[in-house]
């Protein structure tokens, strides 16, 4: 769970307001505080198993789903158009344009 724990926080925010709900709902509903929901959304805490598997099931999805951006957003669009461009190519264009993605992420990571 340690190399989750560096990544899952990016967006349990995403998939909180993706289902419309305050802290205080989502708090409400898991039986928690919204100030440990705001930790956890800005990875000031950590999020236990338990608790992983509540907040999946207040956001109807499974807990491995809180990893990933919910549907709808400018990441997911843009994961499924890579994701159609790719189906065409052939494993060595597939190759290099992945590591063409990882040079442009490695002088700005940022962006």
């Amino acid at each position: 769970m340690a190399g989750t724990q560096f990544t899952l926080h990016i967006h349990l925010r995403a998939w909180r307001k993706h289902r419309g709900l305050t802290l205080e709902q989502t708090a409400n509903m898991i039986g928690s505080k919204p100030n440990t929901i705001s930790g956890w959304e800005t990875g000031g805490r950590k999020v236990d198993l338990d608790d992983l598997k509540k907040l999946a099931d207040a956001y109807a999805v499974d807990p491995a789903a809180l990893l990933f951006a919910p549907p709808g957003g400018p990441k997911f669009e843009a994961m499924k158009e890579a994701s159609n461009l790719i189906e065409g190519m052939s494993p060595e264009h597939a190759k290099a344009w992945l590591e063409l993605g990882k040079a442009i992420i490695s002088k700005n990571p940022e962006s």
